[in-house]
C-alpha cells in the first residue's frame, strides 16, 4: 500500500499551465502515479477521503474554472509505455502521447492508428472521449481498456459503450490505467507517409489556445458551419473569440475561462434562437462557473 505523500505530488496545480486553453485557476493538490499499483493507491486514497478529484491527460479537452477547484488532480502525464502484445495488437498506458504512440507505430511498422497524427492528446483521454479525426475513431481500434475503481477491470471494447464523442467511461467513477488497441502490419515508411498526410491534414486548423472543436456535430450537420451561418465567426466576448477559420474553434487570447465559458453559453444561445439547434459541448468543464 503506497502512501500517498510518497507518489510524487504537487501543490496548488495549475490548470492555467497545465491545460490547453492556458487559463483557470488552481486545484490543491495533483498526483503523478507512474505505475498501474501507484495510480490504485492515489484513487483509493482520495476515494476514501472523500476527495473531490479529476484526472487529467494533456489537458486538451477541458475548461478549468478561474476558481480554485476544492479537490485533487489525478495527473496521468507519468503513466507512460508501450508494449506489443500480440503481432496485430499493442498496449498503451493512459499517458502515453500521440507523439510517442506515432514514433512507437513508425519504429515498427505498426499501421492503423496514423488518423491520430497531430490530436494533443494522450490515449487515457482519447478513450474517454472516444476521440478520433478524418471520420476515424479511436473505438475502431480499442480491443479493451484497463480501469480502475476499486480494482482492476478489464473492459471489452463492446461493455466500453462507445459513441460519437462518448465512452461508458465518461458515466462511471474510473481511472483509465490503459488501452489495448489492434493494428496491422506496414512497412515503416508507408506508416510515416500516413502520419505525414494526416499531419498536412491537421496544418490548416486555428492556431492559438484552445480546446479544438468545441462543440460536437449535430447529426450529418457540421457544428462549425451551423455558428458560421448565423454570423459568429469571428465575434468575440473579452479576450475570447470564434475563430475566423473555423468556427468550431473558440480561441483564448487571454488568461480568463470566463470568458471562454460565456462564449460558449452565448454561441449556444444564438444558435438556439436562430436556427433552434441545441448544440452540446465537447469541451468538459472542471469546477465550478
Amino acid at each position: 500500500m503506497h502512501s500517498l505523500s510518497s507518489i510524487q505530488n504537487e501543490k496548488n496545480f495549475s490548470f492555467m499551465k497545465n491545460t490547453t486553453y492556458r487559463c483557470g485557476g488552481t486545484a490543491e493538490i495533483a498526483y503523478y502515479p507512474n505505475s498501474v499499483k501507484q495510480a490504485s493507491a492515489v484513487y483509493d486514497g482520495l476515494y476514501k477521503s472523500g476527495t473531490d478529484f479529476v484526472v487529467l491527460g494533456n489537458g486538451s479537452n477541458v475548461l478549468a474554472s478561474d476558481r480554485n477547484y476544492r479537490g485533487a488532480v489525478i495527473s496521468t502525464k507519468n503513466l507512460q509505455g508501450i508494449t506489443r502484445v500480440k503481432e496485430d495488437s499493442i498496449f498503451c498506458y493512459a499517458g502515453t502521447t500521440v507523439p510517442q504512440l506515432m514514433k512507437f507505430c513508425e519504429e515498427y511498422g505498426l499501421s492503423g492508428l496514423e488518423y491520430l497524427a497531430g490530436i494533443p492528446a494522450t490515449i487515457g483521454g482519447l478513450a474517454l472521449m472516444n476521440g478520433g479525426a478524418g471520420g476515424f475513431y479511436l473505438a475502431d481500434n480499442v480491443i479493451n481498456i484497463m480501469l480502475y475503481n476499486g480494482s482492476i477491470r478489464n473492459f471489452a471494447n463492446k461493455k466500453c459503450n462507445f459513441g460519437y464523442k462518448y465512452s461508458i467511461m465518461r458515466d462511471i467513477n474510473c481511472l483509465i490505467l490503459g488501452v489495448e488497441l489492434r493494428i496491422f502490419i506496414a512497412s515503416s515508411q508507408k506508416v510515416k507517409e500516413n502520419i505525414i498526410l494526416y499531419l498536412n491534414k491537421r496544418r490548416g486548423l486555428p492556431k492559438g489556445a484552445s480546446c479544438g472543436c468545441v462543440f460536437k456535430n449535430c447529426g450529418n450537420l457540421s457544428a462549425g458551419k451551423i455558428i458560421e451561418e448565423v454570423g459568429l465567426k469571428g465575434v468575440s466576448l473579452g479576450k475570447a473569440f470564434v475563430s475566423s477559420e473555423h468556427a468550431n474553434f473558440i480561441i483564448n487570447g487571454g488568461t480568463s475561462a470566463s470568458d471562454v465559458y460565456n462564449l460558449i453559453k452565448t454561441v449556444k444561445e444564438e444558435v438556439f434562437s436562430q436556427v433552434g439547434i441545441k448544440l452540446e459541448e465537447e469541451v468538459v468543464y472542471i469546477g465550478d462557473f
